[in-house]
């Protein structure tokens, strides 16, 4: 509340005082002091100052504050992230991008705007587009100097490798890194390499380096209160150990890892990650009773990773069949079956996403190498003609003037028709896009629907042999699964690039229905793209009832009349 008065006092005084102020040198440093002291409120709570930042923004740019109007945009980016406004996000970056151009000396900011639209990128598993940024980034880093920041950001390039399966590339970056001063001087830094190239060497399966890597973190920061991190080092070595086949020693650091864990509760994700490994260990000893414990706990403490959740289904599944329980079995098989889609369908997603990345970059690397060359032939020509013309004029420049009219005058009407060409090209590019997309969208839509008609055939007969105890038929069904999994590893999935069809949608739908759930803006999303009830129903694995009701509960939420359809106001409303 002190805050909230203070502000509506200042912004009263800024508004009334705005014209007087900047008459002279005095007047507007005192008035930069004003904004640069809200700037510090503001920034104490970036989740819900949207609106004073949007002030601040219009006050530094009636103050002739280019510094300011730039912190802000960058805050206000900031804000909205911080609310899932990732749209608006981009748009006040990319405004904070050109504002900077105008103003060199504001080049410093550049660093944060890319770093910011990389953790976007990277939340959205873009890690491609999200190099791109932080090698921008890094390089504006070292320009200004700031070797600590081209350090951590470095850092997050040596992450998103990683994220990429790429540990080769890690390694290669990690050898100039293990020398650099600034690392090897600052602890945290140096410990964060230390995990990454651990990591790095696990993912290669080099069970023994990653050891000593990891050994050798945990060394650096084992007298520190950092418990979550020791805890997460000690279940990694145990991990790498029973990779190794040395159960005993993996045992012993597992367990160790899970004394430092107990009562602590706001570890619980470094808990489920001790409690699959400890579950691993104990299967490999063969003491199922163990195992079960601890592939039971992983679930109940760590739902929000599906894939540790889905290997601990797997393993309860093969457990119980080797103990010969086959109603816990069939449940937990069937459990693996519901999570394993899913899983495919992200990760066929996530490869796409990867794909696309990476044909964005190679088209953005060639289109620059075209650049850097049409540069060059337009200097040397620039050059040639400077050169051309000082010889002439001495003795020509009457003849020149007429043959440089001549030449200019064909130049002109041949740039005018490469513009037509190039502007008749572009348009069959976008029809043919267009057409690709719809016969894309249309394939997808056949796939995704075989597969399920496929894995309800699959629960039939599972539902059938639980049903009647039959035991050869529900191995049978296992080997179904297995090959249906198989079958589904390779396809593409419905690619959720809805965004990309309809630039701002989500922004545009929270704007004018602000009161909407996540799951109201999804049915939205679903009835632009023209999506039937039982196409929806199908993408959402839901039934066409759900569906309905979904929809109606929409309509009364926007207060949408009974006989104006929900999907004419949403094509009225929304562009």
């Amino acid at each position: 509340m002190k805050y909230q008065v203070y502000w509506i006092l200042v912004f009263i005084l800024l508004q009334n005082l705005n014209p007087l102020f900047c008459q002279d040198s005095q007047s507007c440093d005192k008035q930069i002091k004003y904004i640069d002291s809200l700037f510090e409120i503001a920034k104490k709570d970036l989740i819900g100052n949207g609106d004073s930042l949007k002030k601040l923004i219009t006050l530094s740019k009636n103050a002739n504050y280019p510094k300011g109007e730039v912190r802000g945009l960058v805050n206000l980016g900031v804000y909205y992230t911080n609310n899932s406004m990732i749209d608006s996000a981009n748009f006040v970056y990319d405004k904070g991008e050109k504002l900077i151009k105008q103003y060199p000396y504001l080049e410093f900011a550049l660093s944060y705007i890319y770093n910011n639209k990389a953790v976007i990128l990277t939340n959205q598993q873009l890690h491609y587009q999200a190099l791109k940024y932080y090698h921008k980034s890094h390089k504006i880093n070292l320009k200004q100097g700031d070797t600590k920041m081209a350090m951590i950001t470095k850092m997050n390039i040596l992450n998103c490798h990683l994220a990429l399966g790429e540990p080769d590339k890690v390694l290669a970056y990690s050898k100039e890194l293990i020398t650099d001063p600034t690392i090897m001087d600052q602890e945290d830094l140096k410990s964060q390499l230390y995990n990454n190239m651990g990591t790095a060497h696990f993912d290669k399966k080099e069970y023994g380096k990653a050891i000593n890597w990891w050994t050798a973190n945990l060394e650096l920061i084992k007298d520190s209160d950092q418990i979550g991190q020791i805890s997460h080092l000690l279940t990694s070595i145990a991990d790498a150990y029973r990779n190794l086949g040395n159960y005993d020693i993996a045992l012993e650091k597992g367990l160790e890892a899970k004394e430092i864990l107990e009562n602590e509760p706001q570890l619980s994700t470094f808990s489920a990650a001790n409690a699959l490994v400890l579950g691993k260990i104990y299967n490999s000893l063969d003491n199922p009773n163990q195992a079960i414990i601890y592939f039971e706990n992983a679930i109940l403490q760590n739902s929000d990773n599906p894939i540790d959740i889905a290997f601990s289904y797997k393993n309860l599944g093969a457990i119980y069949k080797r103990m010969e329980s086959w109603d816990k079995t069939a449940n937990y098989y069937e459990k693996y079956a519901t999570l394993i889609d899913s899983l495919y369908t992200n990760r066929n997603e996530d490869i796409s996403k990867i794909s696309e990345g990476k044909i964005q970059l190679l088209e953005e690397e060639y289109k620059n190498d075209l650049l850097t060359k049409d540069n060059d032939i337009l200097t040397y020509k620039n050059e040639k003609q400077k050169l051309y013309i000082i010889l002439l004029t001495v003795g020509f420049f009457s003849l020149l003037f007429i043959l440089l009219s001549v030449f200019l005058y064909k130049k002109y009407n041949k740039s005018e028709r490469q513009v037509e060409l190039l502007k008749e090209n572009e348009k069959k590019i976008l029809e043919n896009h267009l057409q690709s997309r719809e016969e894309e969208f249309l394939a997808t839509m056949i796939s995704v629907n075989e597969r399920l008609n496929k894995l309800s055939y699959i629960k039939k007969n599972l539902s059938s042999a639980i049903k009647y105890n039959n035991r050869e038929e529900m191995i049978e069904v296992e080997k179904r699964l297995d090959r249906f999994i198989s079958s589904t590893s390779d396809l593409t999935i419905l690619k959720d690039r809805i965004e990309s069809q309809y630039p701002g949608i989500t922004a545009q739908i929270n704007t004018s229905f602000p009161e909407l759930s996540t799951n109201d803006i999804r049915h939205c999303l679903l009835m632009k793209l023209n999506l039937s009830i039982k196409e929806s129903a199908q993408l959402l694995s839901v039934s066409t009832h759900a569906v309905k009701m979904a929809r109606k509960r929409l309509k009364k939420k926007m207060n949408i009349p009974e006989d104006v359809s929900l999907r004419e106001h949403l094509q009225n409303k929304i562009a």
